[in-house]
Order: structure tokens, then sequence, then C-alpha cells
């Protein structure tokens, strides 16, 4: 290659950190509750003895966990360096107590990006992520001020292999609205570490999700090859 082709390719590569997308959506996590559905109802039933509300229904969470997220990324070249957060809550409630659950996430991430055809691409990517969550339990009777409480707050670290999908409409020069899907499989690094009353859940945030949304972007330059 000649001098005046590496220049042009870095000169290309400089430009292109200037380019890349921002977006919003909707995600669904397909985490399992069981360890949790199992904790709340002993502090609903009082089993074991003297741990509980005394009352008699079950707790029985089910998945997917439905988040709003957004998020943002540049371009390298033909790869992608960015990253996002979601939040995400949800209330349940048995015959004597309530549950508040509510989350948080973010990440970084890196992919690479691939066009078949014109007007769509796909994205292998891989995220590095962190979340906390916490649960708050508390009888009926008053919210403000509860007879009986506990509280648990749980956080880890972890990756998420994924892959996108996306279609775009260009409008402007090099600029396009897009709809995108993607999905992965979240891995901990770590058992969660827990904070708050004793006896925590046997519960993280791991598995599948999927996630859905609309973006904005401009593309960068195409790649000269000398």
């Amino acid at each position: 290659m000649t001098r005046t082709g590496v220049a042009v390719m870095l000169a290309l590569s400089v430009a292109s950190v200037g380019t890349g997308f921002g977006g919003f959506g909707g995600l669904a996590s397909f985490v399992d509750f069981k360890g949790l559905s199992r904790r709340l109802t002993e502090l609903n039933t009082g089993d074991p003895p003297d741990k509980g509300w005394g009352g008699s229904e079950a707790f029985r969470l089910k998945a997917p966990q439905l988040w709003l997220s957004g998020h943002g990324a540049g371009f390298v070249r033909d790869f992608t360096v960015g990253g996002g957060g979601a939040l995400t809550a949800r209330q349940d409630r048995a015959d004597s107590v309530r549950a508040e659950f509510g989350a948080g996430t973010g990440f970084f991430e890196v992919g690479y990006c691939y066009s078949p055809i014109e007007y769509l691409w796909v994205r292998p990517c891989a995220q590095l992520s962190a979340a906390a969550w916490t649960s708050y339990v508390h009888s009926r009777e008053s919210f403000s001020e509860p007879n009986f409480s506990r509280w648990f707050l749980g956080w880890a670290v972890g990756a998420m292999p994924g892959l996108e999908l996306m279609g775009r409409l260009p409008y402007g020069f090099r600029r396009y609205v897009g709809l995108y899907v993607k999905g992965g499989y979240l891995l901990p690094f770590m058992n969660p570490r827990w904070y708050g009353d004793e006896d925590p859940p046997s519960f993280e945030l791991k598995g599948w999700s999927i996630e859905a949304g609309v973006r904005f972007g401009r593309m960068p330059p195409r790649s000269i090859r000398i």
C-alpha cells in the first residue's frame, strides 16, 4: 500500500469517529423468578415461623421482565463502540404483603456492522454490564408506615453476547432512521453481592433477553480500497 493510501485510510478512520447512532426501545428479559417468588412467599406466610406476616397466598412472579432502554454508539470503520442503560420496575402482592421490585443496568458495547444489502445490517455485538436491583417487602396495612418490612439490594457484573438486525430508511446526507431488534444471553461473572436484611433471595439477572426499538443515526463514509 502506498503512503497516500495509508493516509487516506487513517483520515477515514478518524472521520468515522464523528458518526454513529442513538436510540431507545423496550427490552424483555427472561430471568428466573422462582427464587425471588419463594422468598417473598416465606415473608408473606411466616414459613419458617416468626419470619413473615401471617398470610396464606404464594407469590408467583413470571417472566418476561419489561425494561425501558436507551443507547448510543460511534463508528470506527465497520466497528461500533458505545453503551447504554435500562430501567425496570414492578409491583406484586399477596394477601398479607406487597413487594416492590426495581432494577437498573448500564453497559459498554462493541460490535461489528455488516450490511448484506443497502438498507439492512447484521451486527454481532458483545456487552460488558453492571446491574443493581432491589426488592422491598412490606405489609399492606399502610404503605407509608408499614408494620412489617424487609429489603434486599443486590448487584452483579456480567457479559452478554448478542446479535442485532436493523432495517434503515435513509434521509438527508448519510442519515437514517431505523428499526432494530437484538437478542442476547446475559452471563454473570460472579454470584450476586447482597445488602439489607438477612436471608436474601436466590435471584440474579441471568438469561435470554430481546430488545426492539427506534434508532437515529449517520453512516460513516464508505471505505476506499487502494
